[in-house]
């Protein structure tokens, strides 16, 4: 590309998105393991043929490498999260590089558009509350977005209202659940795990949410305090009290469905309400897990999908009369069918935009 500089951190990235090691990328390149890492360090830079070449084992096009966007860290939620400090090096690795690689695809498809919402994200220092401060501002934003007395109706359409993207994605790997960004220039992007059943996604889509709200600064006390600020959103304690006495599993499973999360968490929102003592509170897990729900619970609660970046889409293909080829080119997408897969979810659009492939 004429006057473009390759970037190495582009090749890192599109390399470790795809789970390749360097040996793999060099065996399809027919090199040295030590010149990808070359190429990578910055030492030697690729000749044309051979930045073709890759752009064909990482399925992606050329002008991926000469990108000059940040690449940004998963952020202070995922240091402090307990159980996804046990995923492997490799495969954080390859969730950095795959939300990065997404959230590059989203601001290209956001240029030259104005999202519109009815609502916002106003960030708010925990710090400045007392000890129930999460709780304060969840209902304090419950109150700011508008939300009617009960049950949150669309967790998504909830954080879309407000102008925050949700992307649902199958992160091939159930240690993590969520992430979430606010960065410069960008409206809130919240990541979802499509893998979790929906009453997962809906407590980790607002659990992300009071990441984005309350923690600008980190600390040892981000998880609980947004998973605190999840389940009084989600589940508002002057409402859901009463419901909760002396809660029993038969009675749990029939409050599921209504309040549209997981009888786990209606269990340990008795407990922490003191609407049941602890040996109670066992007695319920451990019914759980007899009956195998530990992992799998009955009654499922459909997942949300989101339709922001569809309606954008959707803006571009019929107010601009871009075709599925261009707007893949927009968002540095080398295989249609995968913009298809995860930007245009609408069948009927699906059958639209395989007349163009």
């Amino acid at each position: 590309m004429d006057g473009a500089i390759f970037n190495r951190d582009m090749l890192l990235l599109a390399r470790e998105r795809r789970g390749y090691t360097q040996s793999y990328v060099a065996g399809e390149l027919h090199v040295a393991p030590s010149l990808i890492s070359k190429f990578e360090s910055g030492v030697v830079t690729p000749t044309a043929q051979n930045i073709d070449r890759l752009a064909d084992i990482l399925r992606c096009p050329v002008a991926f490498f000469f990108q000059t966007d940040a690449v940004y860290g998963l952020g202070c939620s995922f240091l402090f999260h307990r159980q996804r400090k046990t995923m492997s090096v490799p495969e954080q690795r390859r969730l950095i590089a795959t939300l990065n690689v997404l959230r590059m695809q989203i601001a290209r498809l956001l240029r030259g558009t104005e999202l519109e919402s009815e609502n916002s994200f106003n960030p708010m220092d925990v710090g400045q509350f007392d000890k129930d401060g999460p709780e304060r501002i969840a209902r304090l934003v419950r109150a700011a977005w508008k939300l009617p007395p009960g049950p949150v109706s669309s967790v998504v359409g909830a954080i879309e209202s407000a102008g925050g993207i949700v992307i649902r994605y199958p992160f091939k790997n159930h240690k993590a659940s969520g992430m979430s960004w606010w960065l410069p220039e960008l409206p809130p992007l919240i990541f979802v795990n499509s893998d979790m059943p929906g009453d997962h996604q809906r407590f980790t889509l607002m659990h992300e949410v009071g990441h984005v709200i309350m923690h600008r600064i980190p600390s040892e006390q981000i998880e609980d305090e947004a998973n605190s600020f999840a389940s009084e959103f989600l589940t508002p304690s002057a409402e859901i009290k009463a419901d909760l006495n002396n809660l029993t599993f038969e009675r749990a499973a029939s409050l599921k469905p209504y309040w549209k999360v997981a009888m786990q968490m209606l269990i340990m929102r008795a407990k922490n309400l003191g609407c049941i003592k602890l040996d109670r509170y066992r007695r319920l897990f451990t019914e759980l897990s007899a009956a195998g729900y530990r992992r799998a619970e009955p009654l499922p609660i459909a997942p949300e999908e989101p339709t922001l970046l569809r309606q954008l889409v959707e803006f571009h293909m019929d107010e601009h009369g871009y075709t599925i080829e261009q707007l893949a080119n927009m968002a540095l997408m080398r295989d249609q069918s995968e913009f298809c897969n995860q930007f245009v979810p609408d069948p009927s659009r699906q059958i639209r935009a395989a007349m163009w492939l």
